[in-house]
């Protein structure tokens, strides 16, 4: 799918979203001892993730608590991060080794057959192959034990190869230029307890180095922590018979690359408890393919930088197990009766400020059972249903998105884009306000809104355009609509009030259902009807000769709508498709030309739905009032 481009006739402004410029540099500094990070929560201007010598109170957490005391956004400036969470290098300490090939007891070491149990604080470099054995970690509740992998192979085929029973952290360090392997075969257990993950710990686990790890988890999940689970460095490939990585508490990725393939969640935590059960990524480098969700939070989700790579469910072309057509039947976090195959999925909050997201879903692309706020970094989604979804409030601040096939691009009951650049292909509605309790239908107005204040927002719908049950308005911003075909849809719809009191807008779509704004609206609007195909270009033209406005139509037409800042009453605008007038209007006040009613307003869309091919199309050149070249042969006229 390539760009369009909108120009007026004071700038040219790009509307689609160029991908290179997506490929940030996703993996932020390593190996230090002090990290902070540039971009906002949503809860905060300006975020710093912290690192501090101290070993008392909380591990992770500054007395404020991840979330400030309630249940919504991970606060970044209260998160903290220790030293002994990132690597240090270890030869000038005084470590204990322990060959596994032929363990041998030690201080602070135990060794009964094939379990090697270690009971002291302190570093413990492994290495050579233990087969069929087990690591247990049982110190004290103040301790903390790091384990330097190095080279060390660690099979088990009775329970997990690795397990924290008891300790304050358990520290596992990557050495560069070291590949460590951990295998399991079965879930073991420890007393009432399931050991359920080749590497599990009942206490705080930390993760970090250069070197590589390789969790082979043939039973249950690869790495398990029942509190916090952090990463900070090495590279991690997971190979899982149900989760990638659990931490209980939380999951807190600051650095190094992580490789996910998982027959369950990708990555979860499953706490409801507030200041629990929450996703952070801070840096490093996430890939994961997962058969349901790939990133689960009970409670909150927050990507502030690094790169994130989602597949889940087999992809947006993939097969959902099961579904739910209902607005906001995204099924829960937790449940026996439906397979979830969303690429990432908060109950609470999910925030992206920065970093590089890129998710290819078979269910919705993003999705949160609340509240969803894009502040910065870039976004491309291809979902099966909703590119973004948020069953109450989705708010666009800034950054780039692009939903390059979705059922809706995105939905919410208050849709809000304050700014960022937005491209959004979809098969039925591209942006849509539904789902309220106080929802529209059979013409009555809904609560839900939609309301574009800044930010150049494209949208390719086969459904209705800009789609609300309840208020649209248009208060800034640069908006392309390419609307449906058919005259079921339009390519502007709501239940409720529709104004433009700003920006620069232009619709093309079918004549049926239209749409226009209501007359106290602050900007004018004109309405024309005028046939073109794929491909053609579209003009808006004053008496001057200037262009105000021009995109390229990446389907048929019947009507072009548009509203500038420029459109004065009195003056004449004439319409050219492919450099040819066809249709002119005289602004006679705030709505001329064609009006129309529309239809009873977009309901919840439907789900496993289909975009239509090709993008918005076509490249204007710089300048003013220059001809954009033609559509590629890719667009489509349904």
């Amino acid at each position: 799918m390539k760009p369009n481009r909108l120009s007026t006739k004071k700038h040219t402004l790009r509307f689609a979203v160029i991908l290179s410029a997506l490929v940030l540099a996703g993996c932020a500094s390593t190996q230090s001892t002090t990290s902070s990070t540039s971009a906002s929560s949503a809860s905060s201007t300006a975020s710093t993730v912290s690192t501090s010598e101290e070993s008392g109170a909380d591990e992770t957490d500054s007395t404020g608590g991840a979330m400030n005391g309630t249940i919504g956004s991970v606060i970044e400036a209260n998160l903290s991060f220790k030293n002994k969470d990132f690597y240090i290098d270890y030869s000038t300490e005084d470590t204990v080794k322990i060959d596994l090939s032929a363990p041998k007891e030690a201080d602070g070491v135990k060794v009964s057959g094939s379990t090697v149990t270690i009971t002291e604080a302190g570093t413990y470099v492994l290495s050579g192959t233990l087969t069929d054995g087990q690591i247990i970690i049982d110190a004290g509740d103040e301790d903390d034990v790091r384990l330097v992998l190095e080279n060390a192979s660690i099979t088990c085929t009775t329970t997990a190869p690795i397990y924290a029973k008891n300790a304050d952290k358990v520290i596992i360090s990557l050495p560069e230029n070291t590949e460590s392997t951990v295998t399991d075969t079965v879930t073991g257990t420890d007393g009432n307890d399931e050991l359920t993950a080749a590497i599990f710990a009942k206490c705080d686990l930390s993760v970090n180095g250069t070197g590589t790890l390789n969790a082979n988890a043939n039973a249950n999940d690869g790495i398990t922590s029942e509190d916090k689970l952090k990463i900070t460095g090495g590279v991690l490939n997971i190979t899982s018979a149900d989760d990638g990585l659990v931490g209980k508490d939380a999951v807190l990725i600051k650095d190094g690359t992580v490789h996910i393939t998982a027959s369950g969640n990708g990555i979860k935590s499953t706490k409801s408890e507030v200041d629990k059960g929450y996703v952070y990524i801070g840096g490093g480098t996430v890939n994961i393919t997962a058969e349901q969700d790939g990133i689960q939070a009970e409670t909150s989700v927050l990507i502030s930088a690094g790169e994130v790579n989602v597949t889940a469910g087999g992809s947006a072309n993939g097969e959902q197990k099961t579904g739910n057509a209902m607005f906001g039947g995204a099924q829960s976090t937790t449940t026996d009766e439906t397979l979830s195959t969303k690429g990432i999925k908060a109950e609470a909050a999910l925030d992206i400020t920065g970093g590089t997201v890129t998710v290819d879903s078979a269910d919705d692309s993003l999705h949160s059972n609340d509240s969803m706020t894009v502040s910065g970094g870039g976004i491309t989604v291809k979902s099966g249903d909703d590119g973004l979804h948020a069953d109450n409030t989705l708010t666009i601040e800034d950054g780039t998105i692009v939903v390059e096939e979705s059922c809706e691009g995105l939905e919410a009951i208050d849709l809000t884009i304050n700014g960022g650049t937005i491209d959004v292909t979809a098969s039925d509605d591209g942006l849509n306000a539904a789902g309220s309790s106080v929802d529209g239908g059979f013409g009555t107005a809904g609560a839900d809104t939609l309301t574009v204040n800044g930010g150049t927002l494209t949208v390719n719908a086969s459904g209705d355009g800009l789609d609300s049950n309840g208020a649209l308005t248009i208060n800034g911003g640069t908006v392309y609509v390419s609307g449906p075909t058919g005259d079921g849809n339009g390519t502007f719809d709501c239940d409720g009030v529709f104004t433009i009191n700003g920006g620069v807008v232009l619709g093309t779509g079918s004549s049926g259902m239209l749409k226009t704004p209501t007359t106290d609206s602050k900007q004018n609007t004109i309405s024309v009807s005028c046939t073109g195909s794929a491909g053609d270009t579209v003009e808006v033209k004053g008496a001057d000769g200037n262009t105000l406005v021009s995109a390229v139509a990446p389907k048929n037409f019947t009507n072009v709508t548009f509203s500038t800042p420029d459109i004065t009453e009195g003056e004449t605008y004439t319409v050219y498709v492919n450099g040819t007038e066809a249709a002119s209007e005289t602004c006679s006040g705030v709505v001329s030309g064609a009006t129309g009613m529309g239809s009873f307003g977009g309901g919840p869309g439907n789900m496993g739905g289909r975009a239509p091919n090709g993008g918005m199309g076509g490249q204007m050149p710089n300048g003013n009032g220059g001809t954009p070249p033609q559509m590629p042969g890719n667009t489509s006229d349904t």
